[in-house]
């Protein structure tokens, strides 16, 4: 609030936050699916019990996961297919909609911004405490200090203002990441271990700081088994 009062204008986001903002919400959508392909499959109809099978199990077979046209077997027809959940419907005539791996993932919010919390990660690494007081609204001194946040030999009460930095800088940030662009979903389930392991990478010492700014944590690199 006191920055966007002032007129002050936050450091310029680098080609190198906006990768890893890509990168971490990619790895981060091909774990969700290949979670969602071991997932309890559930049928279309709103009021009837999850399938006595896995997502998995109906591709084998070569069925269809949704109704929404999209190839059978491909990765957006596990993106669309229902959970098994419902949630209330937005539509008339009904109280409650079938909730999809799609919809769930929507939830997802915190992982538009993250090039802010890597801008942040590099305002800390370098000493730059005025920046993160001005973005946060307070003074160091004033931070309050959250005792979960550990990253090496930073002071917490630094990684706490930091973290304050990146939730202000979240209100003014417009959700961006498009699943449909970061992944192709047209490409078939089987090629899904491959692009979960091709996505996944050591992550820097400025992204791993980022996702303790960001309350996130980094995901392991595995090798997935299909």
């Amino acid at each position: 609030m006191l920055a966007r009062r002032s007129g002050f204008t936050p450091p310029a986001t680098t080609e190198a936050a906006f990768r890893f903002a890509a990168d971490y919400a990619r790895v981060n959508l091909l774990t969700y699916l290949y979670a969602a392909f071991d997932a309890p499959a559930a049928d279309t109809a709103v009021h009837e019990r999850r399938a006595g099978e896995t997502n998995r199990d109906r591709v084998r077979r070569g069925l269809a996961l949704s109704t929404a046209g999209r190839p059978p077997g491909s990765l957006g027809d596990l993106f669309d297919a229902p959970t098994g959940d419902t949630r209330p419907a937005d539509y008339f005539g009904a109280d409650v909609a079938a909730e999809t791996w799609e919809g769930m993932w929507s939830d997802q919010w915190l992982l538009d911004g993250l090039e802010h919390a890597h801008t942040l990660a590099e305002a800390v690494l370098a000493g730059d405490i005025a920046t993160l007081e001005i973005i946060a609204g307070v003074p160091l001194a004033d931070a309050i200090t959250d005792a979960g946040l550990f990253f090496g030999d930073v002071d917490n009460q630094v990684l706490s203002l930091a973290s304050d930095a990146f939730r202000e800088r979240l209100e003014d940030h417009e959700p961006a990441f498009d699943p449909e662009r970061a992944v192709d979903m047209t490409a078939p389930l089987s090629a899904l271990p491959g692009l979960l392991q091709e996505a996944r990478h050591e992550w820097t010492a400025t992204e791993q700081l980022a996702l303790v700014i960001a309350g996130l944590a980094p995901i392991e690199r595995t090798a997935p088994q299909f």
